[in-house]
């Protein structure tokens, strides 16, 4: 679980403790985050599931929470997204099918965290609260559909006119079609003409 909690706080989620109260109702858990700047709308609550009294039998008690917690912050009018993380040995599905009515839930193994150092596997676990990175490597290629297509047809006898198709894409569909119909109406008016 330690490592889940660590990943969330470099993840900029800020841990707020386990306990806190929402319309005058206490909650407790294992650790409770909420998200920082565009995650703000974000509370993430974790649970681990090696912890048989506090989950209940068959993880029931822990589903009741979670509900009990989706309902409080409705009559607050609090407006946030729950994720449940729960960490540890399953819970049977039938339950993470009930708790799912209430607030997403993500799961995470004890097979996920052992590994390496857990960071990949993890990552893949908690993938929707983590930011993208879109940052490209020294070996990305940058997508030219425009230039490759360019480059396919130097050299062909339409690539004049592919050239001019290509110009008028990025003016939109009419402009498309007008140098079409006028290289449509060039290469047929000579053999009308000497009809």
């Amino acid at each position: 679980m330690t490592r889940v909690c660590e990943r969330l706080e470099k993840a900029n989620y800020e841990r707020v403790g386990g306990r806190f109260k929402v319309a005058s109702v206490t909650f407790d858990f294992p650790a409770v985050f909420t998200g920082r700047k565009e995650r703000g709308s974000d509370l993430v609550v974790v649970v681990d599931t090696d912890d048989k009294e506090a989950i209940g039998e068959r993880g029931v008690r822990t589903r009741q929470r979670l509900e009990a917690l989706t309902m409080a912050l409705d009559v607050a009018n609090w407006r946030v997204v729950v994720t449940a993380i729960l960490v540890g040995p399953p819970i049977p599905s039938e339950t993470v099918d009930e708790m799912t009515r209430s607030c997403r839930v993500l799961t995470v193994s004890k097979a996920t965290l052992d590994g390496a150092d857990g960071a990949p596997p993890l990552d893949d676990r908690l993938r929707v609260l983590l930011p993208l990175d879109a940052r490209l490597g020294e070996d990305a290629l940058v997508a030219d559909p425009l230039g490759q297509l360019e480059r396919q047809m130097e050299g062909t006898p339409d690539a004049r006119l592919a050239e001019q198709l290509l110009a008028a894409s990025l003016r939109g569909e009419d402009e498309v079609r007008r140098v079409l119909a006028r290289a449509i109406e060039a290469a047929t008016a000579p053999g009308l003409a000497s009809a």
